[in-house]
């Protein structure tokens, strides 16, 4: 009887072996998973954006079923609003929208899905015309000119007596320079010891 229900509970194990090491290979490397995700947020806390970009994305490339790959897709999409790296209300609104779509069954715990719909929407206003936007998201059409004078003539380059000033003075250090190297020398000589 034994060996019966043991050819039963085989295939079984075989099931929840194969699943489950699907499931460590999808969460993979904790511990680097975790130093990728420290090293993206610290580089987004000193305002190093590129760098919190390509760590953010190199996240939630390797480990996207993860929680940490998940909200790394929340980063990006906010980083890809920022002015420092080049706003692209376009790609914001793209990783928003599969932060969203990702946690529609809320299974990776996604924290900032209210701030990531608020995103999304002043993503589609960026995007849209300008006479088509909400009040507050109006475009500046003011134009801004500068009146730039250039002087006539060029000015002036230096007088005559000051350039010969500036050389006598030029010719006096090199006459000390010479003076004190003369000196040096005589010192090194003095105390050089003596041969016999």
């Amino acid at each position: 009887m034994k060996p019966s229900r043991l050819l039963l509970c085989l295939p079984l194990l075989a099931a929840c072996a194969t699943a489950g090491g699907g499931r460590r290979a999808e969460g993979g490397d904790v511990a680097g998973r975790q130093r990728l995700w420290s090293q993206a947020f610290d580089a987004y806390s000193h305002d190093s954006v590129r760098v919190a970009q390509a760590l953010f994305q190199r996240l939630a490339a390797e480990h996207p079923r993860t929680h940490e790959g998940h909200e790394a897709r929340y980063f990006m999409g906010l980083l890809s609003l920022d002015p420092r790296a080049n706003a692209d209300p376009r790609g914001a609104e793209e990783h928003l929208r599969i932060y969203l779509a990702d946690d529609s069954a809320q299974a990776l715990r996604g924290g900032y899905r209210r701030e990531a719909t608020s995103l999304m929407s002043l993503a589609r206003e960026l995007r849209s015309p300008c006479g088509s936007r909400t009040a507050g998201l109006g475009c500046d059409t003011a134009v801004v000119s500068r009146t730039v004078t250039v002087p006539s003539e060029p000015a002036a380059g230096p007088s005559a007596a000051e350039v010969s000033r500036l050389r006598r003075l030029a010719a006096e250090r090199g006459d000390s320079i010479r003076d004190l190297r003369a000196e040096l020398e005589r010192i090194r000589n003095t105390l050089a010891p003596r041969r016999p």
